[in-house]
């Protein structure tokens, strides 16, 4: 009697398993009978070009070549590296950091902008950035007595950025 219920239960088992089983193969036997087609369909979806660029890349920071001078410091700073810029780059002095900016020379080092110079700007003797005295020993392996040395300077602070780029736009 009990074997009886057991094969009664197996055998319910199994027409459930062969009625589940022929269900499976009836929805998806479209899918498998294209060869993949609802995949491919779903690749060229994917391959179709955006109208818009979802978060457009920030542009590129300008960089600067040219001359930099030194000079022996910022009030209210004492012996930091930091830098004059003249004022169209965004240099002016407020007594604290107004910016950043990396300069180049022999290494790159991004030193804060705490003074502005009047530079010779807008003169054949033009320099970039007036570096003090920690500034110029952090960039570059020239002495100090060189006077000017070649650089870039990349106004990586957004800030600094922008105001050149309205000024030279």
């Amino acid at each position: 009697m009990i074997y009886r219920r057991f094969a009664a239960l197996c055998a319910a088992l199994l027409a459930f398993v062969m009625v589940a089983s022929v269900a499976v193969n009836t929805s998806f036997g479209s899918a498998v009978a294209t060869g993949g087609a609802v995949f491919r369909a779903h690749e060229e979806r994917l391959a179709e070009p955006i109208a818009e660029p979802l978060d457009p890349a920030p542009p590129a920071p300008p960089v600067l070549a040219g001359t930099a001078s030194n000079y022996p410091g910022t009030a209210g700073f004492g012996d930091a590296a930091v830098v004059a810029l003249p004022g169209p780059l965004g240099g002016r002095y407020t007594g604290g950091v107004v910016g950043h900016v990396t300069i180049c020379a022999d290494r790159c080092v991004r030193l804060s902008v705490v003074d502005w110079c009047d530079c010779y700007w807008g003169s054949a003797d033009e320099r970039l950035v007036d570096l003090s005295h920690a500034a110029w020993a952090a960039v570059s392996d020239q002495p100090l007595s060189r006077g000017l040395i070649t650089v870039r300077v990349v106004l990586d602070d957004d800030q600094l950025a922008r105001q050149y780029r309205a000024d030279a736009g």
